[in-house]
């Protein structure tokens, strides 16, 4: 909830906060003796150490990345989610998955309630500026998290988890309650139009009911609240002012009507669900009807694909470009097979993979490749695929870190048994995992820790000790624990994987910490300069230039203050220093231009703006 109401936890002052907090909490914790809570598996250190080296090798990039500060930034992500996955394998004691999915649940359900809130009640702070500087997408909901795939992506997560609740949550009130909540999340994947969402959240239920147990009753629930999440969607998109966002007095009427309504279905809905509860527990399907129901789903699935005449599509998801319909963007956003540029994005990216095939371009330089060699007039900072972007800018290494990252769990949790597995809790990890994989697979939701963290904390208790089955007796864990030294609920880890443990945290505090000093020096100095108080404001600046040398950011900041204060000399000089650290960056370039034009140096001025028009050749205030 936290990092949804925080723009999803896009921001990269708040990325390296989280990461000092979490590593701290691992630190503080492993040095006093409190945790781990149980012996902590080998798929977990193998999960862990791949992502330790990721996070190595994205700071090796820095040597050849085109801006070392912002292959430090994603240095700093690395180590984060480096953390939560070491929180959730420690913290976790055996079979206490149950606990984490629960509140995962709640969490999802109550950002799901903000989502709609902000679309049915104008008066709600939601995302109403979104389309200021975005107009194609100022319809698509995307509060809290900011971004309408990311929100959508948490909220497929959110689909699985209360389907699951409502098949194996131990109260028949409970079941309800959770099976109620399901027309929430899909409204809200509705009104993002988020067709990533969709599949995500697909992907997700089919291996849900594809590894059980209890798939009649899974089943049922999510068709209730499928049905009542259906039946909301088609009675929104009858009310063009409110899809749209147009933010008007008949918008909020149709507001307050909808909100009513969302009341009545998730009434309706639950207590259907409470009153065949009784049935529902007795209701049995054969193993056999299981296997038929999967091989004629498997079946269905690709007599569709094949008739859906695949190259039409590939075809269709290639185009860009506005739609030409008369109904709302959204609605015909959701049912359109084009890419939104995806394939240019992809193209571009793996285009500079087979350039540096090894090594790759160097962390967080994307951005400065999609400048020279993309092929929209358009601004794109993320390749919108994890494994594709991974590709380009970290090489093979960094794809094989990232994949061994992800394999280690996904193999651990396979490996569990999850038919087996005590209220499906097994298969409702594994599911979140899927989904969280399908989407950072087709967007940029690594950046964003609302969303690829329940990716994060899946991978933990796959891979950690909550999903496994607890102890037959206590005083057989004791015996062990005894027995042998190293094992059992209350051992500690191996000495040299916790000293291991604490020195990448102590090195994780320090990045994070240089970080998040960094942004704030800057946000202070942004302040002072607002406020014209440019003394105040030239010191901040050089702070963060201390803090960080190798950074162009603080650099360029100074060089800024002096232009307001009138020393262009000294403007110029900061900013040469800032084009040192980050050659590739054509918006330095564009400062240059401006600044020599200033000082009256038009030759200066020209070469300037040509290197800015080299840098971003799209760019179509440059090509004037």
């Amino acid at each position: 909830m936290a990092l949804a109401v925080a723009n999803g936890g896009y921001s990269t002052g708040l990325t390296a906060g989280a990461t000092v907090a979490v590593w701290w909490t691992v630190v503080i914790a492993l040095a006093v003796g409190a945790w781990p809570r149980s012996r902590v598996p080998g798929a977990a250190v193998g999960g862990g150490a791949c992502l330790a080296a990721l996070a190595a090798w994205t700071a090796i990039s820095i040597g050849w990345a085109s801006d070392a500060s912002g292959a430090f930034v994603e240095v700093v992500r690395a180590l984060g989610y480096l953390g939560v996955f070491v929180l959730v394998a420690i913290a976790s004691p055996r079979a206490s998955a149950r606990a984490w999915l629960g509140g995962l649940a709640l969490g999802l359900v109550v950002v799901a309630g903000l989502a709609l809130v902000s679309r049915f009640e104008p008066s709600f702070a939601g995302d109403e500026n979104l389309g200021n500087f975005l107009p194609a997408a100022a319809g698509r909901l995307s509060y809290p998290i900011g971004y309408w795939n990311g929100l959508a992506a948490a909220m497929a997560a959110a689909i699985l988890l209360l389907v699951w609740l409502g098949g194996h949550a131990r109260a028949a009130w409970l079941r309800a309650v959770a099976v109620a909540a399901i027309p929430l999340p899909i409204l809200v994947i509705y009104l993002a139009s988020s067709r990533g969402g969709v599949a995500a959240g697909v992907a997700g239920l089919a291996v849900l009911l594809g590894v059980g147990p209890a798939r009649a009753r899974m089943f049922a629930g999510g068709l209730m609240g499928g049905v009542g999440g259906v039946l909301l969607a088609s009675l929104a998109s009858r009310k063009h002012e409110l899809i749209d966002a147009l933010g008007n007095s008949v918008a909020a009427s149709q507001g307050d009507q909808m909100l009513a309504l969302t009341i009545a279905v998730v009434v309706a809905v639950g207590l259907l669900r409470f009153l065949v509860d009784d049935w529902l527990e007795r209701v049995q399907v054969p193993s056999r009807l299981t296997r038929g129901v999967a091989v004629a789903t498997v079946l269905a699935v690709i007599v569709g694909i094949l008739a859906s005449n695949p190259s039409a599509r590939w075809a269709e998801f290639k185009q860009v470009g506005a739609l030409e319909t008369q109904s709302t963007y959204v609605a015909a956003h959701l049912s359109s097979g084009r890419g939104s540029g995806r394939y240019q994005f992809w193209s571009t990216a793996l285009d500079a993979f087979e350039a540096h095939p090894v090594d790759g371009i160097g962390a967080g330089g994307y951005e400065a490749y999609w400048d020279v060699h993309g092929s929209l007039v358009m601004p794109v900072r993320n390749a919108h695929s994890l494994f594709i972007e991974t590709m380009a800018e970290l090489g093979v290494v960094g794809l094989v870190l990232v994949l061994g990252f992800l394999g280690f769990s996904a193999v651990s949790g396979c490996r569990r048994g999850p038919t087996r597995s005590r209220g499906a809790t097994l298969g409702a990890v594994l599911a979140v995992f899927a989904a969280g994989v399908v989407s950072a697979a087709i967007d940029w939701t690594w950046e964003l820790p609302a969303c690829f963290g329940l990716v994060v904390v899946s991978a933990g208790l796959l891979a950690g000790p909550g999903t496994l089955e607890p102890e037959a007796a206590f005083g057989a864990e004791l015996q062990a624990v005894n027995g042998r030294r190293g094992r059992g609920l209350t051992a500690r880890p191996r000495f040299g994987l916790g000293i291991a443990t604490l020195l990448v945290g102590w090195a994780a505090i320090w990045a994070g910490g240089i970080l998040f000093l960094t942004e704030v020096r800057l946000g202070d100095s942004r302040q002072a300069a607002s406020a014209r108080d440019l003394g105040a404001a030239a010191q901040d600046a050089r702070d963060a230039i201390e803090i960080q040398p190798w950074a162009a950011g603080p650099r360029l900041q100074l060089a800024l203050v002096e232009e307001l204060g009138g020393d262009l000399r000294a403007a110029n000089r900061e900013l040469g220093e800032a084009i040192q650290r980050a050659p590739d960056n054509w918006q330095l370039w564009f400062v240059r231009a401006r600044l020599d034009v200033k000082s009256g140096n038009v030759g200066g001025a020209r070469r300037a703006l040509k290197r800015a028009r080299q840098l971003n050749p799209r760019a179509p205030f440059l090509s004037q």
